[in-house]
């Protein structure tokens, strides 16, 4: 089997690039502080409720016409700094968002009609669920299941105006034009797109916009919701 690495919309077979994935199953590491206190043996630990950035290197190599195709991959991947959407044959349930961080030397070899090189990408920490992609729609109260042992921060689309539960907190839509969008990991309400901001329309019980906690959550329509499209993005490290 050959693997195949894609990354902003373009597979690595479209340059003739061959992958190796021995060094992808890194997993992010907690933020951790640390403080040493005189007369006192150990380290306080406070955890930051965050994690690190996971550095993963690929690999990879050119067997045949490799000044095309290595010109062509770098100048692509070189082409869009940011992160974009990485994915892999070895981790095919999963994706991560990922920056591209290398210089590029490639070891060649054959008369240099063959090259090896190595790609390093800094992803987020989290491993996106290709399963939490697909959305769940409610037009009545129901539930929703988080399988992972983290809580998600859904994509949203909400119907009407009125209350929504989701779980133990609520969102109040004041006032909608058909329906609003709600990314709880942007922190953002907006209408189409994130630019249409329609934050002023909603009122939340807690402190932060909702999650999906492990496990099941309740959903409630409250009188004047119609209809919500809940995009989980469940994810592990």
């Amino acid at each position: 089997m050959r693997h195949i690495l894609t990354y902003n919309g373009k597979s690595t077979l479209d340059f003739g690039v061959h992958i190796s994935g021995e060094d992808t199953w890194k997993t992010a590491a907690p933020d951790l502080e640390r403080t040493s206190i005189p007369g006192r043996s150990g380290d306080l630990v406070s955890f930051n409720k965050r994690y690190k950035n996971v550095d993963i290197i690929y690999h990879m190599g050119i067997i045949r016409d490799f000044d095309r195709n290595y010109s062509g991959f770098i100048n692509f991947i070189l082409s869009n700094p940011g992160y974009h959407r990485l994915e892999d044959s070895y981790h095919p349930e999963v994706y991560r968002m990922a920056v591209m961080e290398s210089d590029f030397a490639p070891e060649m070899s054959v008369l240099n009609h063959q090259g090896q090189f190595d790609v390093k990408f800094s992803c987020k920490p989290q491993a996106y669920l290709k399963s939490g992609e697909k959305p769940k729609e409610f037009t009545s109260n129901g539930s929703i299941y988080n399988p992972t042992m983290f809580d998600a921060l859904p994509l949203m689309r909400i119907y009407g105006e009125g209350e929504l539960e989701i779980g133990l907190e609520t969102i109040r839509i004041k006032k909608v034009d058909n329906y609003i969008d709600i990314d709880c990991e942007l922190e953002d309400a907006y209408k189409g797109f994130a630019g249409n901001n329609r934050n002023k329309f909603i009122e939340l019980s807690g402190d932060s916009f909702p999650s999906l906690p492990p496990g099941e959550t309740r959903i409630t329509l409250g009188s004047g919701i119609t209809k919500v499209i809940i995009t989980p993005r469940w994810w592990q490290l």
